[in-house]
């Protein structure tokens, strides 16, 4: 709200640890923080959710367990699958296995990009 990413464009943020659907409660967050503050932020030139969009990435851990798998892959889908990267929280007792912990619907290259794709891309490895 204070437009740092006006101010650093190629500033990259990763949360760690916070799990999936916090991100969306962040955004719905931001944009009713935005409303509130409607004529005082005129540095700002996008929405909330553009800045977490383009600035942010979000790890895995923990991974959340929905009742409709369905609903899980639509957070992912909105977070962006190119924004989500996997973590394990090993050596923890209830850390999450790499072999189970995505959801089955996704697809190889998905995988890929989130085991390892993902993070190469952002970190420029």
């Amino acid at each position: 709200m204070e437009g740092v990413f006006e101010r650093l464009p190629e500033l990259k943020v990763v949360l760690i640890g916070i799990g999936l659907r916090l991100v969306a409660g962040a955004r719905l967050a931001a944009r009713q923080a935005l409303e509130a503050a409607q004529g005082r932020v005129p540095h700002l030139k996008k929405a909330p959710s553009e800045y977490i969009r383009q600035h942010f990435y979000v790890t895995t851990q923990p991974m959340e367990e929905t009742e409709n798998p369905d609903h899980l892959i639509e957070v992912m889908n909105w977070i962006g699958m190119d924004r989500i990267m996997f973590s394990s929280d090993y050596p923890h007792w209830d850390f999450d296995d790499p072999f189970v912990a995505l959801p089955p619907s996704l697809s190889d290259e998905q995988r890929r990009n989130i085991y390892a794709g993902n993070a190469r891309k952002l970190y420029r490895l």
